[in-house]
């Protein structure tokens, strides 16, 4: 768990942030008064803005806890390669493949009947799974 000291960071941080947005919008409603719109924001929100990023990044940096190794092979020593890519959840045994491959004992006599026809191609009808 994050101590509370990091979430502090991150909240003032955010504060600062949000602090500084509303400096910039003020400031350029300012400038659009006074018609000087070519002018840049001033470096205090500049650097406001980039210290509160900065700040935030550092607090979520320690929040977030341990990091993983970015080696692939620390955390694949442990499997086998059986287990690689085994996803069980993906095993379908229900598919269309047992109606389009029967073998020629399996076919209904309506299929029969169907090959006494002279076309090359011998097409089979899809029936229903249930």
């Amino acid at each position: 768990m994050a101590s509370s000291f990091w979430k502090g960071v991150v909240g003032v941080g955010l504060f600062a942030l949000a602090h500084a947005a509303f400096s910039a919008a003020q400031h350029r409603s300012y400038m659009r008064l006074t018609e000087k719109e070519n002018e840049t924001l001033p470096i205090d929100i500049v650097l406001q803005t980039l210290l509160s990023f900065v700040m935030t990044c550092y607090g979520i940096v320690h929040i977030a806890g341990e990091f993983k190794d970015m080696d692939a092979s620390s955390e694949l020593k442990n499997k086998t390669f059986d287990t690689l890519r085994n996803h069980p959840s993906f095993y379908l045994f229900n598919h269309r493949g047992r109606v389009l491959f029967r073998t020629p004992e399996e076919e209904p006599s309506s299929v029969r009947n169907q090959q006494a026809l002279p076309n090359p191609l011998r097409l089979r009808k899809l029936e229903h799974l249930h």
